[in-house]
């Protein structure tokens, strides 16, 4: 691979199954009802606002693509479990953005990947490669010619589609030239005049901040803004995506929304929807495990204390009066926006005129 033109993509290998097989075999019938139980859980969807707003603007990706025009780039923020990712794998589990193995060779409409931490230019356009060819670059190349195989091969592939997740790592400890290269190499891929790419990053609320100030990506983006609830405002809205959480997991109607049980739910997640369904979700595994499926509601305490390690007197799901529950101002999961928050320091957010804020 290393004697390979930088311009030709390298040999390509049969796509790979997308099918998992369980690295734990088993005949036991309980065992195997458990499994699907749970797997049935991980797969839950409530469809909100937000994901239909993404939905729409990914719809426009797509007819760029079919258009053959250059590109625009779909920037979604929010602080860790605003459901980010979720909305994602929603967005792409289209059957006709799977990879196939044709005659002449492999076309793949699509491509994820996932910025891991510490992330340079270098080191995602090594992964976007390693992602196209299932080989990990030679040590040897250089940043340009990383980028220039990933183009290699985006167009040999037809990739038309590039999805970043946790793009914030790509940014982290960069400086301003740096960031402007980044900026830069997003754009270039956009508009290619062979192959332009139609692109979503996915990150933190920084990646706000890095998309406006630069030119290059600033007049070519939407945002979709993941906030968090309003626990005034947007209590209807709660309401409505616990009782489509009862309806996914089979539950009652008014188990996740009888009582004070918003109000909990809303204290335990800081207001995410992605952390309202990450506790309903982890309620309903620890209930399967323990054979008593129905009884969900019962271990909401027990998922919430798994993850902060706290007492009854701290725990939303515990707690005989959930509005007396006082947030620890500093937490360890909380980036330096919620910490601010928590302060009652007033943030103000920049509202631009591509961005998209509804629920």
């Amino acid at each position: 691979m290393e004697n390979q033109p930088a311009s030709q993509p390298p040999k390509r290998k049969p796509v790979a199954s997308t099918m998992r097989t369980s690295r734990l075999r088993t005949t036991d019938p309980a065992r195997l009802a458990r499994r699907k139980r749970l797997k049935d859980i991980q797969a839950i969807d409530v469809g909100t606002g937000k994901f239909r707003v993404a939905e729409q603007l990914f719809e426009t990706l797509l007819d760029r693509v079919e258009a053959e025009i250059e590109g625009r780039c779909v920037v979604m923020i929010g602080r860790t479990g605003a459901g980010k990712t979720h909305i994602i794998r929603q967005l792409i589990k289209r059957s006709d953005l799977q990879p196939i193995d044709e005659e002449e060779g492999l076309y793949r409409p699509l491509l994820l990947v996932t910025a891991p931490a510490p992330c340079t230019l270098r080191t995602l356009g090594s992964n976007i490669l390693k992602a196209l060819t299932d080989e990990d670059p030679a040590r040897s190349l250089k940043e340009y010619e990383v980028w220039e195989r990933v183009r290699a091969n985006f167009a040999a592939q037809r990739v038309a589609i590039l999805v970043i997740d946790e793009m914030h790592n790509v940014l982290t400890g960069r400086n301003t030239p740096e960031r402007a290269k980044i900026a830069q190499t997003l754009k270039m891929l956009m508009v290619d005049r062979d192959n332009p790419m139609q692109i979503v990053i996915a990150g933190l609320p920084k990646l706000r901040d890095f998309v406006k100030n630069h030119r290059e990506l600033h007049r070519r983006h939407h945002f979709i803004d993941l906030a968090r609830l309003d626990p005034v405002k947007d209590s209807d809205k709660l309401e409505q995506f616990l009782t489509g959480l009862e309806g996914c997991l089979g539950l009652k109607k008014g188990e996740f929304t009888n009582g004070a049980m918003p109000e909990r739910f809303f204290a335990a997640s800081r207001g995410l929807l992605g952390r309202v369904a990450f506790f309903a979700q982890e309620a309903a595994v620890i209930a399967a495990s323990l054979n008593r499926p129905k009884e969900v509601v019962k271990f909401l305490e027990t998922a919430y204390e798994r993850c902060y390690a706290c007492g009854k007197g701290a725990n939303p799901f515990a707690m005989p009066n959930v509005r007396t529950l006082k947030i620890p101002k500093s937490e360890l999961e909380l980036d330096e926006d919620e910490i601010t928050l928590l302060r009652g320091k007033k943030k103000v957010e920049d509202d631009g005129d591509n961005d998209v804020s509804v629920f």
